[in-house]
């Protein structure tokens, strides 16, 4: 499940919108500081079916973009969020980790973010589902 993370984090940085932004996963050891910024985490999942023959594990994805507040950065951050919508949202991620994973589809858009340190946000979450199945040792 957390091997999607370096698949969604090569998809946008092959992002136009995204050439001048950092755009780093939630298990890369890296300075966080450096803006623009989309960052990639898993929020969890749901399991969404589960028998003995295994469970359907529909892990949610957030892309938070980060921008340092100015007169462009509505701009920046509108830009960019609908470049990340049209590259996940519908975006199949086929086989990864020996699992095959649904498309990704956009749930839900957090309220934009502006912070006391100076900078702006605005978050989306995308969710995609895989089996698992279940050891037969």
């Amino acid at each position: 499940m957390l091997a999607l993370e370096s698949i969604l984090k090569t998809r946008l940085q092959a992002l136009p919108a995204l050439t001048a932004w950092v755009v780093r996963g939630g298990t890369d050891l890296v300075d966080r500081r450096p803006l623009p910024a989309a960052e990639i985490a898993c929020e969890g999942a749901a399991v969404t079916g589960s028998q003995a023959s295994g469970a359907k594990v529909e892990p949610s994805w957030t892309v938070t973009l980060v921008v340092r507040r100015s007169d462009e950065a509505a701009g920046q951050l509108d830009t960019a969020f609908a470049a990340v919508i049209g590259s996940l949202h519908n975006f199949t991620p086929a086989q990864v980790s020996g699992h095959y994973w649904s498309a990704l589809a956009l749930k839900r858009v957090e309220a934009p973010q502006f912070g006391d340190e100076g900078v702006a946000g605005i978050a989306m979450t995308f969710s995609t589902g895989a089996a698992y199945l279940a050891s037969r040792a």
